[in-house]
Order: structure tokens, then C-alpha cells, then sequence
């Protein structure tokens, strides 16, 4: 009795153990796609999808520039009204 319980267990349990694979929720979320554009600030964070906001980590740093001060010509315009 006890190897048929034994038997019908095995025989319960290995679909799950055949049919486990790899897939993702996500497509930014699979480690092959981390590098890619549309998994990567700032092209990801509109939607949400970015690699590290999916898998629980820190933001990554992105690049960031400075800029510097622009001079304009001054205009020697016409005030309205006046």
C-alpha cells in the first residue's frame, strides 16, 4: 500500500517537475534583456519597466550633463502699450 501512495505521489508530482522553464512576467525582467535599450533608463521609466525597478534593485546611475549658461543677444525691442 505504502508503494502504491509512494507511486501515485511520483506520478502527481512530475508534471511539475517537467514542465518548469525559465520565462519572465516581463520581458525586462530576464537577465539577457538587462542591457538592452528599452530595459534601460531613461527610455524604461514612462512605463515602469526598467531591469533594476523589476528585479528589486538599486537604480543604476544614468548619465547626467551639465549644462552651460547660454548668453542672448539682447533685443532692442518695442514695448507694446507704450
Amino acid at each position: 500500500m505504502r508503494a502504491v501512495l509512494i507511486g501515485l505521489a511520483a506520478l502527481f508530482m512530475f508534471p511539475f517537475f517537467v514542465g518548469c522553464e525559465e520565462r519572465y512576467r516581463y520581458e525586462c525582467q530576464d537577465i539577457e534583456n538587462a542591457e538592452k535599450a528599452e530595459c534601460n533608463r531613461p527610455a524604461c521609466e514612462a512605463d515602469g519597466m526598467c531591469y533594476d525597478i523589476l528585479n528589486g534593485l538599486p537604480p543604476k546611475e544614468t548619465e547626467t550633463f551639465e549644462s552651460s549658461p547660454v548668453e542672448v543677444d539682447s533685443c532692442n525691442c518695442e514695448t507694446i502699450g507704450e
